[in-house]
């Protein structure tokens, strides 16, 4: 199978050119990480369409944070680590590790048949005689769609549109309406086989923890991950009062993340000082649960994926194991460095067709030089 990758404000002096923007920092420049982190952030902040990011390293055993921009246009308010971002896809990775311990605890099987968790019956969800798997729902092999209903038509309208179009449809979807829908849910090639991007594989999988382990997905959130990890600013939700304003690349306020049945494949926020301890949690692989999240039911040339993480290897046998998120409005990447003990997170709360990627650059940037030095 062939996988797609995917504190006081005050105003620091840039050494670009005449034209380059100041950007608000706390980052006070005082070691070489400081640099390095300044480098890359303030080069990403040159678009005009950016707002802020907020910046999380873990490394050498220590947690570092800094915080560029603002947390809304015209005002001057930079971020902090306790500032809220919704992470989008990076939900999925909560996902992942929730199966992890349904896996392990021998709750679930990876060739398990979806259908066993399903009420009622669903002969669409196979082809050829192949079912879905548990194992394909992980790494976007099941063949199911990005959304239900089908929303292809949808996003051939205006950018600007999508995302109300979209938070109005699903305003009042409920989970009874993603159950009916699913009926309709074609698959055309062998589970396994192929990948295909698919967040409603992810709402399944969702309700399969639900369903085995008799509780909602917001407790098993919290029972396993971020009571224990002390993430108490790490929630489901789209009714935050302190979530940061979200813009596209226009500066247009996009409107918030969709209902709570997508909470287990995009509805976690959370914070940088939050994702710093769940990335220090993933660094530790002799954590059975954190192995089992990050080995890949498939093995695949090149890179790979978990149960949700992406994980690629480099030419000097390095890897890194990571995740990017972007909802209309936010982007963010988490990425960790499990043979470096180290991790970075970024978070901004500006969305763009480029900003995952750039993101994900300035993430990769800090691990690889660090990792030097």
């Amino acid at each position: 199978m062939k996988i797609q990758s995917l504190l006081p404000l005050f105003f620091v002096p840039l050494a670009f050119n005449a034209q380059t923007k100041k950007t608000a920092t706390d980052n006070r420049l005082a070691t070489d990480l400081d640099k390095m982190v300044q480098k890359e952030a303030v080069a990403y902040m040159q678009d005009p369409a950016r707002v802020g990011i907020s910046i999380g390293i873990f490394k050498d055993g220590k947690s570092y944070f800094y915080n560029y921009g603002t947390t809304e246009i015209g005002k001057s308010e930079l971020p902090t680590s306790q500032s809220p971002y919704e992470i989008a896809s990076i939900t999925k990775t909560f996902t992942g590790t929730l199966l992890a311990h349904a896996l392990v605890d021998g709750k679930i099987k990876m060739d398990d048949d979806i259908r066993k968790y399903l009420d009622g019956n669903y002969p669409n969800l196979e082809f050829e005689k192949h079912p879905i798997t548990i194992g394909n729902l992980t790494n976007h092999s099941s063949g199911l769609p990005q959304f239900l209903p089908d929303q292809s038509e949808t996003f051939k309208k205006p950018m600007d549109s999508v995302a109300l179009a979209l938070s109005d449809f699903y305003k009042n979807y409920s989970k009874k309406n993603f159950y009916e829908d699913l009926h309709q849910a074609k698959v055309d090639f062998v589970p396994g086989t192929e990948y295909k991007y698919s967040n409603v594989g992810t709402q399944i999988a969702g309700d399969i923890l639900e369903k085995v382990y008799h509780t909602s997905y917001e407790n098993l959130l919290s029972e396993y991950i971020t009571k224990p990890l002390k993430m108490n600013h790490t929630i489901i939700g789209t009714n935050s009062a302190q979530l940061l304003t979200r813009y596209n690349e226009k500066g247009k306020i996009m409107p918030r993340n969709f209902t709570t049945i997508f909470a287990p494949a995009g509805g976690i926020i959370s914070t940088t000082g939050d994702l710093v301890k769940y990335m220090q949690y993933h660094l530790d692989e002799n954590n059975k649960y954190v192995k089992a999240s990050h080995t890949p039911f498939v093995k695949s040339e090149g890179d790979a994926i978990g149960l949700y993480w992406r994980l690629h290897t480099y030419e000097d046998g390095t890897e890194t194991v990571y995740h990017t998120g972007g909802t209309f409005g936010f982007s963010s990447v988490l990425q960790i460095y499990p043979s470096k003990n180290m991790g970075v997170v970024v978070l901004s709360n500006e969305s763009d067709g480029e900003s995952q990627g750039k993101l994900h650059d300035i993430a990769d940037n800090i691990l690889r030089n660090s990792s030097k030095k």
